[in-house]
């Protein structure tokens, strides 16, 4: 009888899961960089040292939050025009830091599509689409005066994954930086500003009726117990 409760009680627990709120990510100034011959995006243009960096930076609490992409150079994703998938690369990482408390992860994208936003010239912006998964953290302790904003903000510990979507936009090709469809066969090699990063954690904090569900657990193997006790 104890086993089938606990076991009930852990089934509740596990029914608690749910995506926190989106996460938005801004001050990123690296560009995106689509082909349309070769049906490759490479995320960031500033490929470096056997790798390409795409990230930016922004106030949190009392500090400053840096975040990044960073993929080796020689990987580039690869997209299809229909259905929108988006595969690659293999070897690509995330952190997020404000110099003291950080954490590091590996993505992969899986989709994109059109935002809906247009730019000067009347053409939509993309998201694109995947998951961010955790792979350690690292948090100063109390010591830190800035590590409760930056675990509020990114919802850790706990969080495992994030899913996110990159949205860009104001695509520009040729020496006239001329506006042009971000995503297109025809077009050679149109380059895309940051527009946001969204992040929504996966985490495992219960729903309000859960919680309830869960005192209704505890109330009930706590009642259980005693019931055996003064049966004795």
């Amino acid at each position: 009888m104890r086993t089938t409760l606990y076991t009930a009680f852990l089934a509740l627990l596990a029914a608690g899961a749910m995506p926190a709120g989106t996460i938005s990510l801004t001050g990123g100034d690296a560009l995106v960089a689509f082909n349309g011959t070769d049906f490759t995006i490479t995320i960031g243009e500033s490929c470096t040292g056997g790798t390409c960096i795409y990230g930016g930076s922004q106030p949190l609490g009392t500090g400053t939050l840096a975040w990044q992409f960073q993929t080796p150079n020689n990987e580039s994703l690869t997209w299809s025009d229909y259905p929108e998938d988006l595969s690659g690369p293999t070897g690509g990482t995330f952190s997020a830091s404000d110099g003291v408390d950080s954490f590091t992860a590996t993505y992969t994208f899986s989709t994109w599509g059109d935002d809906g936003t247009a730019d000067a010239k009347g053409y939509d912006g993309v998201d694109l689409n995947g998951t961010i998964t955790v792979t350690s953290v690292a948090l100063a302790g109390g010591s830190d005066p800035n590590e409760s904003a930056f675990e509020s903000f990114f919802s850790l510990p706990g969080t495992t994954s994030y899913s996110f979507t990159l949205d860009v936009g104001n695509c520009t090709a040729g020496s006239g930086n001329k506006y042009v469809a971000c995503i297109s066969i025809s077009l050679p090699d149109p380059s895309a500003q940051f527009l946001t990063l969204g992040l929504t954690p996966e985490t495992t904090t219960p729903e309000p009726g859960t919680l309830a569900l869960m005192a209704a657990g505890l109330l009930f193997i706590q009642g259980a117990r005693r019931r055996r006790m003064d049966s004795r």
